[in-house]
């Protein structure tokens, strides 16, 4: 009696174990997501919302064509906020971005927001917008 006791007790919590979905904050961070095929995005370069995973990828190469060297990181209130069953995530912050073009280094920071939403066992952008903060003045 007592090893069927310990049997349902182990068969009950395998739920809580196993439910984590693909879009984890640990899957966030490392970059595990792909771009869903009917993503959103908004950006200034872009100059209007653009929908579509190739339309966003096509934007993006036709904007950033001659940019090089392109670098970010995130500021101290980078956050990701992962349901527990791990189906959406959230992430936002500011992020340093960096990029050479032209031959001119250009530096500033931007507001970021993506959404993730789970698709089967990967983890898809759904969202994502960006605005460059203006320069502080002295």
């Amino acid at each position: 009696m007592r090893h069927i006791a310990i049997l349902v007790l182990l068969l009950a919590s395998t739920p809580l174990v196993c439910a984590q979905g693909a879009c984890t904050e640990a899957a966030v961070k490392e970059g595990k997501v792909q771009l869903a095929k009917d993503a959103f995005s908004y950006m200034p370069p872009f100059g209007k919302p653009v929908t579509g995973k190739a339309e966003i990828q096509s934007t993006a190469e036709k904007k950033f064509a001659g940019r090089t060297n392109i670098k970010h990181s995130w500021e101290s209130d980078h956050k990701i906020v992962a349901s527990p069953s791990g189906d959406m995530a959230y992430e936002h912050g500011t992020m340093v971005m960096s990029y050479d073009e032209e031959g001119k280094p250009h530096t500033f920071k931007s507001v970021i927001l993506n959404v993730y939403k789970a698709n089967g066992n990967v983890c898809e952008s759904v969202a994502g917008t960006m605005q460059p903060l203006e320069e502080e003045e002295h």
